[in-house]
């Protein structure tokens, strides 16, 4: 799978990410509304040709399944499986074609309860069987920060290892393969409970990797998993980082003022704090020779739950219409004070590029 930006795109013998992340739960999903049979891990269904059927499971906190759709398909479909929680929202599933036909369906358990599986209506005779994918944690191998582990993995089999945090610290996990593998991060959460804090599969080609902060004190699992279809090599690394800088404070954009910056890679962005009055109205015009994207937001001293850098920024409209290198965003102020524009690159070439702003002001 290859992470784009916001988008996510996957190779062909990899696994593609659908709908929101667990957090992010989409509004209602009409397949999993109503009623459902009970399914346990190792039990095969068969399915109804022409029908849509929902089946109920029980799953633990951070748990993860995978469920085999085999059989006929409708044309085209990658996503032929939902997955739902009590509230019926849709949740994250990793997808992969199986090569008899069919799918192979991924889905990791935010939190403990009962979830909802939707086989949507194909026309041909299917079968779908669940098995639970837990890793064996208790299991897990010592893992020692600032030493490599050279390992081998079976083939769709995950292996855990262990290592102990200190709250406030800054780790980077890596895994290189010359395969596809997933890598999964689970540790105490505030309340002490393991959560899953973390999952990535190739930002660095086809190698997964974690940068983050950890919040708690305790012992954290690294779960890693190849997605190939023999047994894969790897190494596997987690390394003490230094405390990021704080983000740079925002500079001022004023009407009739124009400003310049550089983008250095898809990662950078640029902050801009704009002083508003009640009733004006503010439109922004950017321009670059590649393709960015315009932030809308208000400050925001908070530091994500998810460990990663905070951004200084909570986003209220984002502005990413044109290809072209060009974005406007307009917008009016309810009263007096202060609004942030962050501007990032989503097609910048190596090396970086430059863009530039213009903001005008109208209206009472």
């Amino acid at each position: 799978m290859k992470h784009r930006g916001a988008g996510l795109g996957a190779t062909a013998a990899g696994l593609a990410l659908v709908l929101a992340g667990p957090a992010q739960a989409q509004s209602r999903s009409a397949a999993c509304i109503g009623p459902a049979a009970y399914l346990a891990a190792g039990q095969t269904q068969t399915l109804t040709p022409g029908t849509l059927q929902r089946f109920a499971i029980d799953l633990g906190e951070v748990e993860r399944i995978e469920i085999t759709l085999a059989g006929s398909l409708t044309g085209g479909d990658e996503a032929p499986v939902e997955v739902c929680d009590m509230a019926g929202a849709a949740l994250a599933v990793e997808t992969a074609p199986l090569a008899g036909g069919g799918r192979l369906v991924r889905f990791t358990a935010p939190a403990a309860g009962r979830y909802t599986i939707a086989a949507n209506a194909a026309p041909g005779p299917r079968t779908l069987t669940l098995r639970t994918m837990r890793a064996p944690y208790g299991d897990a191998e010592p893992l020692i920060l600032g030493h490599t582990v050279f390992a081998r993995l079976a083939p769709q089999v995950p292996r855990a290892w262990a290592f102990e945090g200190k709250a406030g610290q800054w780790v980077r996990i890596a895994a290189a393969s010359q395969t596809d593998t997933t890598m999964h991060l689970v540790g105490p959460a505030a309340d002490g409970k393991p959560a899953l804090l973390g999952e990535d599969d190739d930002s660095e080609g086809l190698n997964p990797l974690i940068q983050r902060k950890l919040h708690v004190e305790g012992t954290y699992i690294v779960e890693i998993q190849s997605l190939g279809e023999e047994a894969d090599d790897i190494t596997l690394e987690v390394r003490e980082l230094p405390a990021p800088p704080a983000p740079v404070p925002p500079a001022a954009l004023r009407p009739g003022a124009p400003a310049h910056g550089t983008l250095t890679s898809v990662a950078d962005s640029a902050l801009y704090d704009i002083s508003v009055r009640a009733g004006r109205s503010y439109q922004v015009e950017a321009s670059a020779a590649f393709d960015l994207a315009l932030d809308v937001g208000l400050a925001d001293p908070l530091e994500p739950a998810s460990g990663a850098l905070a951004s200084g920024i909570s986003v209220q409209r984002t502005v990413d219409v044109s290809r072209g290198g060009g974005e406007v965003a307009a917008f009016t102020a309810a009263a007096d004070g202060h609004v942030l524009l962050r501007v990032r690159g989503l097609g910048i070439n190596e090396g970086g590029g430059d863009f530039s702003l213009t903001l005008t002001e109208s209206g009472r």
